[in-house]
């Protein structure tokens, strides 16, 4: 997308996405100067015709000599989740990153929906490099944020969620976190997290935020990377590997 009159359907999206109020919509002109300036906007649409029903968006990043993308959102309208249209998204931005001559893309993700670190990690082949407490102002819980980093100079094929196997440093006790290890020394490491942390009651969102705040914060700055996410029944796990 490149004008600005066709991108104003993107506002509409990210109100039926993610229920945003007015004031956290981004306006349409601030798409329209990032597509004017080395970023990605792309939308997808019906094959039979019709409106968008969801995007990707990005832009370029500097820092410390370096050169990359970083992307800063993916909107689906809610039907039309679970239909491999975030993938044909994410796949697109990457075909686009390389036309740029970039090998990398990053972008942030809540760590407490797992649906959206075995889409990250699992289907994209993207590793979770740094944690990021309150990285956005939020009402509710604190708005932490796992940054993602994402090769694509080449292709990644997808893998299937791998059984839980390495030395466990975060484990539920009663729907509820356990006692974090943050002395372990081992060449893979497993720090669980809920399937679905937002539907279980109050206080337990928050005491799962906390608690991988504390396990994945400290490994993630200790050398650590988060490569996968295993499954194991109704129980999942973030997968914490020796960085190279």
């Amino acid at each position: 997308m490149h004008s600005a009159p066709e991108m104003v359907v993107l506002e509409d999206i990210q109100r039926a996405a993610w229920g945003y109020p007015e004031t956290e919509v981004h306006p349409g002109n601030i798409f329209r100067i990032h597509a004017h300036v080395g970023g990605v906007v792309a939308a997808a649409f019906p094959a039979s015709g019709g409106p968008a029903f969801g995007f990707v968006y990005g832009f370029p990043a500097y820092q410390g000599g370096r050169v990359w993308h970083h992307s800063h959102m993916l909107a689906l309208r809610p039907e039309w989740r679970g239909t491999g249209a975030a993938l044909a998204l994410k796949q697109h931005q990457a075909a686009r990153v390389r036309e740029m001559g970039l090998a990398t893309v990053t972008w942030t993700f809540d760590p407490l929906v797992a649906r959206n670190a075995r889409f990250n990690l699992g289907k994209l082949g993207a590793r979770a490099v740094s944690y990021h407490p309150e990285w956005y102002v939020s009402g509710t819980l604190p708005a932490d944020r796992l940054m993602v980093s994402w090769d694509v100079s080449k292709v990644q094929p997808e893998r299937p969620a791998a059984p839980p196997s390495g030395l466990r440093v975060l484990e539920a006790v009663n729907l509820a976190p356990g006692t974090t290890d943050l002395t372990a020394d081992a060449p893979r490491l497993l720090a669980e997290v809920p399937l679905d942390a937002y539907a279980l009651p109050a206080p337990l969102p928050l005491a799962w935020r906390l608690a991988l705040r504390e396990v994945l914060g400290h490994y993630l700055g200790s050398g650590y990377v988060i490569s996968d996410l295993a499954r194991a029944g109704e129980r999942a796990f973030y997968v914490l590997e020796r960085s190279e």
